[in-house]
């Protein structure tokens, strides 16, 4: 594989408290692309060394003074690449995701055969760890429902029309936004054909029903549990997108909306740490209806660990 003859194609990748995995990933994604960007976002561990061996594998680095949020961190590695190198794509990558197969060419190709490519914004990945992702209903081509920023290549001219990611969500749904953004203002997010992403799928604990681990069929069933801060920002951040898009995507924003509410339910019934997730709940809906944005209360964040 010759990243260089993907000479139009630069990442972008956050990193928070890399460990030497991140090392490796950067490593893999170098084969892939040849222009990386890593930004390390205010990490509060040790991490000189692991950035030095990613400066040394030959990516840049830069680092933020402290914890912005994963739209500040890609907004400035977006920018740096388009100073440096002026791509006509930029791939954004979470620190523990991983291109398979011929990714870029994939992806590339997928959008040059299609009939509108001017209303490309992004093309993303097909397929999470071997399992096709959701796809919007009636669409002539295969558009993501809700793809994240993991693994989508976004057209640079798309950033000029729309704008960057936007900071004040600081984490989760930055992504979500940025697709409905997109759609409103009639572009796509398609997807490129056989591009498979692998991605960790984080924490999951077992689905227990008084102490009996849960089971469809043959299968055991697990809760994909998030820490009750992330849950304060997927709760309030969740209302406030559904709020900007309901009137243009109605149909789009209730289909994410029931399926927040449905994990929402299973980690209030069945998940660990109820009451912080429950108190993470309802501040976030409290945020939201209020307007505040940003970073998480200081306050709020010692409660909830």
């Amino acid at each position: 594989m010759n990243p260089t003859q993907f000479s139009t194609v630069a990442a972008v990748v956050s990193v928070f408290n890399p460990t030497t995995d991140a090392v490796s990933n950067i490593r893999w994604l170098l084969r892939y692309v040849p222009h990386v960007v890593v930004v390390n976002d205010g990490s509060t561990a040790a991490v000189e060394t692991v950035l030095a061996q990613i400066e040394e594998l030959g990516a840049e680095v830069l680092s933020l003074e402290v914890n912005s949020g994963i739209a500040t961190a890609l907004n400035t590695g977006i920018k740096a690449a388009r100073e440096r190198w002026s791509p006509e794509w930029v791939v954004t990558m979470d620190q523990d995701s991983r291109f398979t197969g011929d990714y870029i060419r994939q992806a590339l190709e997928s959008e040059e055969g299609s009939q509108s490519r001017e209303t490309i914004a992004m093309i993303c990945a097909q397929l999470h760890n071997g399992v096709p992702l959701p796809v919007l209903d009636g669409e002539p081509e295969a558009e993501v429902f809700d793809p994240m920023q993991s693994g989508t290549l976004i057209r640079v001219t798309a950033l000029d029309r729309l704008g960057y990611l936007d900071e004040s969500l600081f984490i989760d749904c930055v992504d979500s936004e940025f697709n409905a953004r997109a759609r409103s203002a009639g572009l796509r997010a398609i997807a490129g054909q056989g591009c498979n992403l692998e991605h960790s799928l984080g924490d999951a604990r077992p689905l227990r029903v008084l102490g009996w681990h849960a089971r469809l069929g043959q299968k055991r069933l697990f809760v994909h549990y998030h820490a009750p801060f992330r849950v304060y920002y997927i709760t309030r951040n969740s209302l406030v997108m559904g709020r900007r898009y309901f009137r243009q995507q109605p149909r789009w924003v209730l289909r994410r909306m029931t399926m927040e509410f449905q994990s929402m339910a299973v980690r209030l019934v069945y998940g660990p740490n109820r009451r912080k997730h429950a108190l993470a709940t309802v501040t976030g809906i409290r945020d939201a209806l209020r307007g505040r944005m940003g970073k998480i209360d200081d306050k709020l964040a010692a409660r909830l660990r």
